[in-house]
């Protein structure tokens, strides 16, 4: 691997999918996959899905970068269902005329999509002169770790390399800790009234993250060699300042079809 100009990357995964075709006025699949992205690139092609902001600690030797890709996600949950609703003419709950023509037909549509989150860059900025070094890792980040927005994980693992001539002991990502993953579900509910001469006009009502769950942003991931005679310089390591997805919100939507 010595002066290999390039990058290699491995990808292995579990993936099992369940499918109920429609019946009985129901359909639904659901997916799950368990993967493993494995690279020793420090530019993936996907950055604003993870990132690095150094290169490799040493370009001749891409085995110091060999760690889980920026863009690993472990595991992935897709579920998608669709029901018509037992309301209306010649349904459980039977309507005719008007309130048929109102409340009877509709359909309800529902996506929900868990995931876990990608590795967490390790720290990188020691000030050294030759390459890019890394921290060195003193323990596993993800115990003792308060999980929360104040404090993401243990930043107490992470200290200044005792020489500039050697590599940082902390992997390019690390993979006991990781982004808060996805966790969402979207819903929308819609009808079709139909009109004379094969006219119609489709209404529809969504909301996306309907449970207005927030998923918390990338920490803040930095170094600062001063730490080793003034702890006080990395105030705000480990903390989350932003979030990953947007707050509930509805659409309404009508189609006229002719």
């Amino acid at each position: 691997m010595n002066g290999y100009p390039a990058a290699d990357s491995s990808y292995n995964s579990l993936q099992t999918k369940i499918e109920k075709r429609l019946t009985n006025h129901f359909t639904t699949i659901a997916s799950f996959t368990w993967g493993k992205l494995m690279t020793n690139a420090s530019q993936t092609p996907l950055g604003f899905v993870g990132y690095h902001s150094a290169g490799p600690q040493d370009w001749r030797n891409l085995n110091l970068e060999r760690a889980l890709s920026s863009q690993d996600v472990k595991l992935q949950f897709n579920l998608q269902a669709s029901y018509d609703l037992p309301i209306g003419k010649g349904r459980a709950i039977n309507l005719h005329g008007v309130s048929n023509s109102l409340l009877g037909g509709w359909t309800l549509n529902t996506i929900v999509y868990f995931s876990d989150g990608v590795p967490i860059a390790a720290p990188t900025g020691t000030g050294n002169p030759y390459f890019n070094q890394r921290v060195d890792l003193l323990c596993d980040p993800s115990r003792g770790a308060l999980r929360t927005a104040d404090q993401w994980f243990n930043y107490s693992c992470f200290g200044q390399p005792t020489s500039q001539f050697r590599a940082g002991t902390a992997p390019a990502y690390l993979s006991t800790i990781r982004t808060d993953g996805a966790h969402q579900a979207d819903v929308s509910m819609y009808k079709v009234f139909a009109l004379p001469r094969e006219q119609n006009i489709r209404f529809e009502v969504s909301a996306y993250n309907v449970t207005n769950t927030v998923q918390f942003g990338y920490p803040n991931v930095f170094w600062n060699p001063a730490v080793v005679t003034d702890p006080t310089v990395m105030t705000g390591f480990g903390q989350i300042t932003s979030v990953a997805n947007t707050p509930r919100q509805f659409q309404f939507g009508v189609r006229y079809t002719f």
